[in-house]
């Protein structure tokens, strides 16, 4: 039976896009759509207990997840994005980054002057973001910080909202999080793209059942403005993320392991399909995404202008507290 839509209390009944499996546990799903508010879904969908089971052991704990370098390379390309939230903002404040991971971006963040804190899911996690990092990170809720009475100049939910049981109740917590005239980020897969429509269950940013919500540009909108807060920017592109999902992509397409190409950068105890696949298919892999990044990187500006990148980033602010005049104030 089909779990209703929790952003949308209209919905009278829903339809079944496509089917999909977990590459994990090879656990089927469905991607669901509401009819009322148009936000699509995985179902089953697992509730927060039940998610452990579809991470591998080390997706979270460790520092370092992929090989290469490549952690601290992706986090050279956070910065026009800090620069972004403190236009914005007119200046460094504080922040908080809601499912930090490792904590690369609010590490650069605190560089460029930011007082941080971050939380984390995984209490591992959140304890080696504090040892390696030297970051303020714990494994709390949203509702904890809303009890400490906690506020920010500047929120961040870089492609966390999708993994999300409720993301309509978090928006708004995180409004109230907020200070007036205070700024979030938001990033996540765009499921209205046409890599999404092409690739369908083969599209490498589905990610059942960890994705548990799929937003196109008018869903996450609705759920922002929802939220009481004000759209500054919609960013269509994330050029690190756009470019390896369309080789990703295209590779599932081709009929190479699914996600082969992510499990072979990503270290071991990380990987979403384990043993990884023969050293000649993880070569080839390799092999296919020199030409294939080269392409992707001719078609991603091209999607971004045309608005229907693979991701997308919205910068919405709470309104600034009105200030009302002693001599506006009618006497009793």
């Amino acid at each position: 039976m089909l779990r209703g839509c929790p952003s949308c209390p209209l919905e009278r009944n829903s339809k079944i896009l496509f089917g999909a499996v977990d590459p994990v546990t090879r656990d089927p799903f469905d991607i669901v759509e509401c009819s009322s508010c148009g936000l699509a879904r995985t179902d089953p969908r697992p509730e927060a207990d039940e998610l452990d089971r579809y991470y591998p052991s080390g997706y979270h704990s460790r520092a370092k997840r992929y090989l290469f370098g490549l952690d601290r390379s992706l986090s050279l390309v956070h910065r026009t994005r800090i620069r972004q939230i403190e236009q914005l903002l007119g200046s460094p404040g504080s922040v908080l980054d809601i499912g930090c991971g490792p904590g690369w971006f609010l590490n650069s963040m605190r560089r460029r002057g930011w007082t941080t804190r971050g939380t984390e899911r995984s209490v591992s996690a959140a304890r080696q973001a504090r040892e390696v990092l030297n970051l303020d990170v714990r494994a709390e809720e949203i509702g904890d910080l809303l009890a400490q009475g906690a506020t920010f100049d500047a929120v961040v939910l870089w492609h966390v909202a999708e993994h999300l049981q409720d993301p309509g109740a978090a928006l708004r917590d995180v409004a109230d999080l907020l200070r007036p005239g205070g700024v979030v980020m938001i990033g996540v897969p765009n499921f209205g793209s046409l890599e999404a429509r092409i690739a369908r269950a083969g599209w490498f940013h589905l990610d059942v059942p960890r994705h548990l919500f799929h937003f196109t540009p008018s869903t996450l909108k609705a759920l922002v403005e929802a939220a009481g807060l004000k759209i500054e920017i919609m960013a269509r592109s994330a050029p690190e993320y756009d470019i390896f999902s369309f080789v990703q992509s295209v590779e599932n397409r081709m009929g190479l392991p699914f996600n082969l190409l992510y499990d072979t950068l990503r270290r071991r105890e990380a990987r979403l399909n384990h043993p990884v696949a023969a050293p000649s298919r993880s070569f080839a892999a390799l092999a296919a995404a020199v030409p294939l990044a080269l392409l992707g990187a001719l078609w991603t500006p091209l999607a971004a202008k045309s608005r229907c990148s693979a991701t997308m980033t919205i910068y919405a602010r709470r309104p600034p507290a009105i200030k009302v005049s002693p001599d506006a104030v009618e006497p009793c």
